[in-house]
C-alpha cells in the first residue's frame, strides 16, 4: 500500500518501521527525514530521490507533500478485540460511523478522534475494507494511533457495544436533545451517518438517546467530520476528561 503526506509517513516509522518496504523523497524532504535514510541504508530497504512528477505517479495522487512510503496496510481490529480493549477502561468514547465513505471525511474524522483521545472508531461499511492512503494522509499520523474495526453489519456492533455498557447517543436533527443538554456518561458510543441520508432508522430505534448540535446560521448541517469535532469538542469540555 502507497502512504503519502509527511504526518502520516512519519507516524508510519515511528509506530511501525519494520513494515516499510521501499521509500521515494523529493529532495526537499531529504533533511526531514534523514533519519529514515539512515535506517533504510543500514536495513538495505530501497529509497530513492525523486522528482515531483514521477512521486505523483508513484504515489498515484499530486497531494504527496514530497513523500510517498511503500508498506504494509495499517491492519484494522476486530470489532470484539476493539471493544474488548475499550471495555477495560472506566471511561471511554467510541464513535461508530455509519456509511462514511468518503476517505477524507474518514481521515478527519480519525484524526479529530486521535485529538480528543476517543479509544476506537467503528467504520460501518459495504465498500472498505482498510483504511486508504488518501484517508492516512488526512489523518496527519491519526490512523496509526486511534483503532478502527471497520465492519459490515452495524446492528451486531451496536449490540456489541451495549452489551460492553457503553450508552448510545445518535447524532441527529429530528426528534433530538440539544447536545449542550446532554449528561455524557463514562462510557458513551456515539454515531454518526453520511451526509445527506444520515442515520439509519434500524441505528437511530437502537439509540440510546438522540442529540443535535443546536444551529444559529442559515445552514441546516454541518460536513460529517466537522459535526465529531463538534461533538467531541463539548463531550471533553463537560467531562473533564479524555473521551
Amino acid at each position: 500500500m502507497k502512504f503519502y503526506g509527511v504526518q502520516a509517513c512519519l507516524a508510519l516509522f515511528e509506530h511501525r518501521p519494520a513494515e516499510i518496504s521501499r521509500v521515494f523523497l523529493m529532495q526537499e524532504q531529504v533533511e526531514r527525514f534523514t533519519a529514515v535514510l539512515d535506517w533504510c541504508a543500514k536495513r538495505s530497504v530501497p529509497s530513492k530521490v525523486v522528482s515531483f512528477d514521477e512521486l505523483s505517479r508513484v504515489a498515484s495522487t499530486e497531494h504527496h507533500e514530497g513523500v510517498c512510503f511503500e508498506a504494509a496496510s495499517i491492519k484494522s481490529v476486530s470489532l470484539d478485540a476493539l471493544v474488548a480493549r475499550v471495555a477495560k477502561s472506566d471511561s471511554a468514547c467510541v464513535l461508530l460511523l455509519e456509511s462514511v465513505e468518503n476517505p477524507h471525511n474518514v481521515g478527519a474524522i480519525i484524526r479529530t478522534a486521535c485529538f480528543f483521545g476517543a479509544a476506537g472508531i467503528i467504520l460501518v461499511s459495504s465498500q472498505s475494507s482498510s483504511l486508504s492512503g488518501a484517508a492516512c494522509r488526512v489523518a496527519e499520523g491519526g490512523a496509526e494511533v486511534v483503532p478502527v474495526a471497520i465492519v459490515r453489519d452495524g446492528a451486531q456492533a451496536l449490540a456489541v457495544i451495549k452489551k460492553a455498557g457503553f450508552k448510545v447517543f445518535a447524532t441527529t436533527p429530528h426528534e433530538a436533545r440539544s447536545l449542550y443538554e446532554v449528561r455524557w456518561p463514562k462510557k458513551a458510543a456515539i454515531l454518526f451517518g453520511a451526509e445527506g441520508s444520515g442515520l439509519t432508522l434500524e441505528a437511530l430505534k437502537s439509540a440510546d438517546e438522540r442529540v443535535v448540535i443546536p444551529r444559529v446560521g442559515p445552514l441546516e448541517s454541518l460536513n460529517v467530520a466537522a459535526s465529531v469535532a463538534a461533538v467531541l469538542t463539548e463531550v471533553r469540555r463537560v467531562g473533564a476528561r479524555s473521551c
